[in-house]
C-alpha cells in the first residue's frame, strides 16, 4: 500500500464509473485515479479532457501500471473476464455490482479468482441513513430482528440490505415473488427532469423471502430510484423495537415505551458558514453515522461510494474484508430468484452454490 492517496487503476468510464473519478476529484488527499481503461481512442480523449487523467484501450498497458487496486465498473457482461485479467495481474480488484450477469458466469468467475482479493462496491448499506439504521439494528435496542420491507433498490442492492438488517448470510431461502404494472408519469431520471410529463408502466416487483424463521418483503419499482411520487421506504422488526423510515420505537422496560426520530445534521443552513455537507445522522444523543468526508460536497450515494474506496484501501493493507465477491456474488443470485419467481409465478428455493462457504 503507497502512502498518501490510493492509487487506483479504473477501467470503464460510464455513468457509474465517472463516481469514482469525481470522489477523487473531490477527495485528492484520499484517492487519485491513475489511469483509466477505456474502449476507444474518443472515449480516451474524453476522459483525459474532462477529468485530466491518463487513458488508454490497451489493456497490457493499463495492467503494466502500479496501483493500489484497479476498479471494475464496466457492464455485467464484460465484468468477469476483466476481473480475472487483472487478479491474473495481482491487482486487488474493486468490481462494481453485479460482478457477473447469470449464476453460470458468477460460478464461473469464482472457480477463476474465488480467494483473491477481490471486493465489491455494493454501496446501499453504506448510504448514511441506511448506514445509521444498520447501527441501531446492531445496538441491539430493538432485540432480536425478525422481518424487514425493503423498498428502496432492486434486485442484488435490495436484497443487501435484507441480509444486511436481518444479519444474515447465506441460509437457505424460499421466495415467492409477483409483478404486476404500476403505472405513472414519468418525470426524473439520471439526465435530470424530463422537459414532458410522459405516461409509463413501470413493472412493480414484491417478493416474499423465508430464511427460516426470519423474513422479509422485496418491494421496488424501478421508477422509485429517480421518481419524486414513487417513494422508498424501509421497516425493520425486532421482539423490543421497529424502525419506520427514519422513526424508531422501541421498548425500554415494562411501561416504558419511547419514540424517536433519526436527526440529519447538515452544515450551511442560514448563518452556518462552513459549506453545504452532511456531518452526521443522530438518534437522540447517540451518533449512529459520522461522516468520513466532511466537509467534501458528496451527495448520499457519493459518499457511500467513497466508503467503499476507503474500505478498499483499508482491505488491501490489511486484509479485512468489507463485501466480498461471495456476498455479491450471493445477493444476485438471490436477486435472479426473484425475478425467477415473479416470471414464472411458482415458488422457489436457493441451494448452495459455489461460492458457499458452508
Amino acid at each position: 500500500m503507497s502512502d498518501g492517496p490510493s492509487s487506483i487503476g479504473l477501467i470503464g468510464a460510464g455513468w457509474r464509473a465517472e463516481y469514482f473519478l469525481r470522489i477523487a476529484r473531490e477527495l485528492p488527499e484520499r484517492f487519485r485515479v491513475s489511469r483509466v481503461l477505456v474502449r476507444s481512442a474518443e472515449s480516451a480523449t474524453s476522459v483525459t479532457e474532462k477529468w485530466g487523467v491518463p487513458a488508454t484501450t490497451s489493456l497490457t498497458d493499463f495492467l503494466a501500471e502500479r496501483y493500489d487496486y484497479a476498479v471494475v465498473s464496466v457492464p455485467a457482461a464484460a465484468a468477469a473476464e476483466l476481473i480475472a485479467a487483472v487478479v491474473a495481474a495481482r491487482i486487488p480488484v474493486l468490481s462494481e455490482t453485479p460482478p457477473a450477469p447469470d449464476v453460470a458466469t458468477l460460478e464461473s468467475l469464482w472457480s477463476a479468482v474465488g480467494g483473491a482479493p477481490v471486493q465489491v462496491a455494493e454501496q446501499y448499506f453504506l448510504q448514511p441513513h441506511h448506514a445509521a439504521r444498520l447501527s441501531v439494528v446492531r445496538s441491539g435496542i430493538l432485540g432480536e430482528v425478525t422481518s424487514a420491507r425493503v423498498s428502496v433498490a432492486h434486485g442484488y442492492h435490495g436484497v443487501s440490505l435484507i441480509r444486511h438488517f436481518l444479519g444474515l448470510g447465506f441460509e437457505p431461502v424460499t421466495i415467492i415473488a409477483h409483478s404486476i404494472p404500476d403505472r405513472l408519469l414519468s418525470s426524473n431520471g439520471r439526465g435530470g427532469w424530463h422537459s414532458e410529463l410522459v405516461e409509463t408502466t413501470s413493472p412493480r416487483t414484491t417478493a416474499l423471502l423465508r430464511f427460516g424463521e426470519k423474513n422479509a418483503i422485496f418491494d421496488f419499482t424501478d421508477e422509485q430510484y429517480f421518481s419524486p411520487v414513487r417513494s422508498r421506504h424501509v421497516s425493520i422488526r425486532g421482539t423490543r423495537g421497529e424502525i419506520d423510515d427514519n422513526t424508531v420505537s422501541y421498548l425500554r422496560g415494562p411501561g416504558d415505551a419511547t419514540i424517536a426520530g433519526f436527526r440529519r445534521e447538515v452544515t450551511g443552513i442560514e448563518s452556518d458558514l462552513y459549506g453545504n455537507y452532511l456531518r452526521r445522522v443522530s438518534l437522540h444523543d447517540d451518533v449512529h453515522f459520522e461522516n468520513p468526508f466532511a466537509p467534501a460536497r458528496l451527495n448520499d450515494d457519493e459518499i457511500a461510494v467513497a466508503e467503499t474506496m476507503r474500505l478498499m484501501a483499508h482491505f488491501v493493507a490489511t486484509g479485512e474484508s468489507f463485501y466480498d465477491l461471495a456476498e455479491a456474488s450471493h445477493d444476485h443470485y438471490l436477486g435472479l430468484l426473484i425475478a425467477e419467481s415473479a416470471a414464472t409465478q411458482t415458488t422457489v428455493h436457493s441451494r448452495a452454490r459455489a461460492w458457499d462457504p458452508a
